[in-house]
């Protein structure tokens, strides 16, 4: 027995006068209500969509994407911070491990300023996998400040004040395990995290571990490219606070959600 056809033929539905969303607004200055059912679909070979009688429809009246407004809510966010007067915070670490430690930090206020800006002379060497990345070496920590040297002024300028990061929970769990090293105990952090809300803007939605779907997490120097506030310096906890803060500024301006265009982005970034 032959299987009951589900969708239309696009001349199927021009005979019934039956439209797309995009052919009712230039045809007719249509749209779908909140309650108007669709009156059938239509296959196009890769999928189906849905096509609607110009009777059940309303006047076209713009609206925001559920996209645009997810944008908006993130700008938002980072309006209330910016205004909030954030700090802005980067380590640079012997590695990643749970037995790893802070070796350089940079906290940035919200202008921009320096608070604090030191390498800092770890109680293990800095592994080569480690200087690879960052440029850090053992020689450059020789006589830098040993964590207890600068635990508090650290935690003077974090006291009562939200400090922004990008990947904000590994840097506070090594400020932690710095801590622990030297047999201090870590302030309390009030953090948002950068990289979370640029994926929230980035809007790419992929599954992650144990099968959970997330926001893409987009690295900083892919995120600061896109935004165009790329610096020399990458992986040096100067420059990454100040590409964190431009990340920050760049969703702050944007309040009406909306991305610019390909061609001006990349203008600006040149």
């Amino acid at each position: 027995m032959a299987r009951a056809r589900i969708h239309l033929t696009p001349a199927e539905a021009e005979a019934n006068g039956w439209l797309c969303c995009r052919d009712l607004k230039a045809r007719h200055r249509l749209m779908p209500g909140y309650s108007t059912r669709p009156a059938g679909s239509v296959w196009q070979g890769r999928g189906a969509y849905y096509v609607y009688d110009p009777a059940d429809c309303v006047p076209w009246k713009w609206e925001p994407s559920a996209a645009q407004l997810r944008r908006k809510a993130v700008a938002a966010r980072a309006q209330a911070l910016i205004g909030g007067d954030c700090l802005l915070l980067d380590t640079e670490t012997t590695g990643v491990g749970d037995d790893d430690e802070v070796c350089e930090i940079t906290i940035l206020d919200a202008s921009g300023t320096p608070l604090l800006n030191t390498l800092v002379r770890p109680t293990q060497p800095i592994p080569a996998e480690a200087t690879g990345i960052h440029r850090i070496t053992n020689d450059m920590v020789a006589t830098a400040p040993a964590w207890p040297e600068i635990a508090e002024q650290y935690a003077s300028i974090v006291s009562g004040r939200t400090v922004v990061a990008y990947n904000a929970s590994f840097d506070v769990r090594l400020l932690s395990q710095t801590h622990q090293r030297h047999g201090l105990a870590a302030p309390a952090l009030a953090t948002a995290c950068a990289m979370l809300l640029y994926a929230e803007w980035h809007g790419e939605w992929v599954e992650g571990r144990y099968g959970c779907w997330q926001w893409r997490w987009i690295k900083l120097i892919e995120a600061a490219r896109a935004c165009g506030v790329l610096e020399d310096g990458a992986h040096r906890s100067l420059a990454d606070a100040r590409m964190t803060l431009g990340v920050l500024r760049y969703l702050h301006k944007r309040i009406n959600g909306r991305k610019p265009s390909t061609k001006r982005s990349t203008e600006h970034v040149q």
